[in-house]
């Protein structure tokens, strides 16, 4: 594939790079100062969907703001409407999540999902070298509370890799394709990503990146992960099989293998907090503690260590249940458009699914995934221009 190096820089071009900073913010100048820049780049965002707004968007998207407005519904519920910091727990997430899923189908459906993945690919460039200089002078940081990273803590690290390789696939999916080569580059790209995810101490990055390596290599899996529901089960079965944690860590093999990595106290104690979590949930279950609750950390001094759960402390089962709904109506005919793209996003977002079993991997960046998806299921076969603006 031939690529064109020259961009025109537009208002979807500043609204991309815009929905860039929601997604991946810059944390060497502190945590709140990053959520300030994220909560006002989700407002320039909304600028953005309200100015492209008609009823042909609303009925492509309406689910996504039915799970948005149950989010911002938990909140307002838990925080209030006063005060800079109640109205930034409110309004954040929804923001985001419809920044995340509508600005992406905008321009994808004016200028091609290529346009997409050129502005994500340029900034995580952008973002490169800040980063790795970040990495080298703070060497590995064994604690995920804190960002001592351009782009945040070790977990924040792996998923900015993931978008920005998967954003580089979206571009160069042909050569992926069809060229000996480039799935060698893919494969190099995920063995470097696990020694340098072991290197940072995260297994949720070794996960990630064996996952992707997995459902490349193992043709039999992807044709399981092909069926209309599979997505949305495998998120629902994320969650249920940590209540399940302690049959499985009894099992022989399992043990063994965690023994091996050095993880058995880890998962030991991934079993008491899941059967604290549960305690927690119920005493909010319909719509949880709201966005960016503290309520785990303050009775475990840890977070929920599972995405689904996680969903769940913070929006309820009502929210748990529209996500469900989001990811099975984004995804359901997934193959009747772009199915190499689909079926690239399908691969990271398969991955934070695996890794949510063991981690909250159910965030901006696992919305990014499951919207590019929906972006290429939208998308129309033929080839445009993606740098044009309409």
């Amino acid at each position: 594939m031939n690529e064109n190096h020259g961009m025109k820089i537009t208002i979807s071009t500043l609204a991309l790079i815009s929905l860039w900073i929601v997604i991946v913010p810059i944390y060497s100048f502190g945590y709140q100062t990053a959520l300030r820049m994220r909560f006002f780049c989700s407002i320039l965002c909304m600028i953005y969907i309200i100015s492209h707004f008609n009823s042909d968007l609303l009925k492509k998207t309406w689910f996504i703001w039915i799970y948005a407005g149950i989010t911002l519904i938990s909140s307002v519920h838990n925080y209030g409407i006063w005060g800079i910091s109640a109205i930034m727990n409110d309004f954040l997430h929804p923001f985001s999540v419809l920044a995340i899923f509508i600005i992406p189908l905008i321009v994808t459906e004016a200028s091609g999902i290529n346009k997409v993945a050129k502005v994500f690919l340029r900034c995580s460039y952008v973002y490169f070298i800040p980063t790795m200089a970040t990495v080298i002078l703070a060497g590995r940081v064994d604690a995920g509370w804190y960002e001592p990273y351009f782009v945040g803590n070790k977990f924040l690290l792996t998923y900015y890799f993931l978008v920005m390789f998967c954003s580089w696939g979206i571009i160069h999916i042909e050569e992926i394709q069809n060229t000996v080569k480039a799935k060698v580059k893919v494969v190099a790209f995920c063995v470097v990503g696990i020694v340098f995810s072991g290197y940072l101490y995260c297994t949720t990055g070794v996960v990630c990146y064996l996952t992707v390596l997995i459902l490349m290599l193992v043709i039999p899996i992807r044709k399981i992960l092909e069926k209309p529901l599979s997505i949305a089960i495998s998120i629902v079965l994320s969650g249920a099989l940590p209540l399940g944690m302690t049959a499985i860590l009894s099992i022989p093999r399992v043990n063994a293998l965690l023994l091996a990595i050095n993880e058995t106290a880890t998962m030991n104690a991934r079993v008491r907090i899941y059967e604290i979590l549960m305690s927690i949930i119920t005493q909010k279950y319909w719509l949880g503690y709201g966005y960016n609750t503290l309520i785990v950390k303050e009775r475990l001094y840890s977070n929920a260590q599972n995405g689904m759960l996680h969903i769940i402390v913070q929006f309820g089962m009502l929210g748990a249940a529209t996500l469900v709904l989001l990811c099975y109506i984004a995804t359901r005919n997934r193959y009747k458009r772009n199915k190499d793209v689909v079926e690239w996003c399908e691969f990271w977002l398969f991955a934070l699914i695996v890794a949510g079993i063991i981690e909250i991997t159910f965030g901006v960046f696992f919305y990014v995934f499951l919207a590019l998806i929906n972006c290429a299921t939208n998308a129309k076969e033929e080839r445009r221009d993606e740098d044009a603006i309409y």
